[in-house]
């Protein structure tokens, strides 16, 4: 059987207001999931929150110490069956706008193998006899059978191993409840923002490829003696190398996206302004940005500042 590949589950949050977001959900996602309806309460930290089908939300309204026009961000979330409705060159172009236009982090992201060539006890007798290649230690596999529990598909026994933390920015994930072996590789943070912009952006058909290169980053099984990968783990990754993509600090992250914007978006009319009055009005837009800036940089500021000091 052909593994098949997919996303089972995408958060984003987004910089902006209540009334943005509902118009960014009726415009993107409405015809797959329907309006959103409120539910009277909030939830994770928000305010409001709003339902669509198949539990795909919408939360809004942040619960803050100071209401500050930074601070006002919304969050989509689309579980499995959420994402399955949604077409995935709806989920690309999705992401390709945000990465260029908005301000916004996927928080996390999951991607899914089905039909694997490999099973969960295949991968616990390697971690078993060392034979894995992670900064995860072996303690931190946990490793279930229920034998007398229905699959999907009608087979009687379950099992499943998990590799990570569910709080870590990381974990994995192999069982077979549905029947045919599921790989899941759940990603949270800034992890899971590199791996939608390095996965997702590209067409749909290429999305296998990078995410396999990504999951190798996290996870190998490999011959101890002679370094090379286990043929099971071969077959599945194929001739896909590691990405060797290390998460930069968020700081780092959100400089080189303001670097980017202005670069793309301001500097345009800064040499208009440049051309036509004169260098100096640049200079008066600085001294009036540092006025109007409040708290937003400060976390870039004070970097600058120990950077300095060293």
């Amino acid at each position: 059987m052909k593994t098949t590949f997919r996303v089972h589950w995408l958060t984003v949050t987004i910089w902006g207001t209540y009334e943005y977001g509902y118009k960014m959900w009726e415009e993107w996602f409405s015809p797959y999931l329907g309006s959103m309806r409120q539910s009277g309460h909030g939830g994770r930290g928000f305010r409001q929150l709003s339902k669509a089908m198949l539990k795909a939300s919408f939360y809004a309204d942040p619960i803050l110490q100071e209401a500050v026009d930074d601070q006002k961000y919304f969050s989509f979330d689309f579980p499995g069956n959420a994402c399955d409705a949604i077409p995935d060159k709806v989920f690309q172009i999705f992401i390709l706008v945000l990465d260029k236009w908005e301000k916004a982090r996927i928080t996390r992201l999951d991607l899914a193998w089905d039909e694997v060539g490999f099973t969960p006890e295949t991968v616990r007798e390697a971690v078993d006899k060392e034979q894995m290649r992670s900064y995860l230690r072996r303690k931190s596999m946990k490793y279930t059978i229920s034998p007398y529990e229905l699959r999907e598909d009608g087979q009687l026994g379950t099992s499943s191993l998990r590799l990570g933390s569910n709080l870590s920015d990381r974990m994995l994930r192999i069982y077979d409840k549905r029947g045919p072996v599921r790989l899941e590789l759940q990603s949270r943070k800034n992890r899971s923002d590199l791996l939608a912009r390095e996965v997702l952006k590209n067409q749909p058909h290429e999305w296998d490829k990078p995410a396999i290169s990504h999951l190798r980053d996290y996870v190998d099984f490999i011959n101890v003696e002679t370094k090379e990968l286990l043929p099971w783990w071969q077959a599945f990754v194929q001739d896909t190398d590691r990405a060797m993509k290390t998460v930069s600090d968020a700081r780092e992250i959100e400089l080189n996206r303001m670097i980017e914007w202005i670069s793309t978006q301001v500097s345009p009319a800064l040499s208009v302004l440049a051309d036509v009055i004169g260098k100096d009005s640049i200079d008066a837009f600085i001294i009036d940005g540092r006025r109007k800036r409040g708290t937003k940089y400060k976390a870039l500021l004070e970097a600058k500042e120990k950077n300095h000091e060293s």
